[in-house]
């Protein structure tokens, strides 16, 4: 995947984490705050950290 598709990925992912925490905050849960910040961290470092996985050809030449 592109970088800067990469890029444009973490941003939307990042927004969205933020979204869901600060309403879980609005609404007084501790627990599932943390779980949306965590869940977004873990998303954006395994959309940098693991690479896509490539087609391999079965033809021999």
């Amino acid at each position: 995947m592109p970088n800067n598709i990469r890029a444009i990925l973490t941003v939307i992912v990042v927004l969205i984490a933020c979204a869901a925490f600060w309403f879980e905050h609005e609404a007084g849960e501790q627990l599932l705050k943390w779980l949306a910040a965590g869940l977004g961290v873990f998303m954006v470092f395994a959309v940098w950290l693991f690479p896509e996985t490539a087609a391999k050809s079965d033809d021999p030449d």
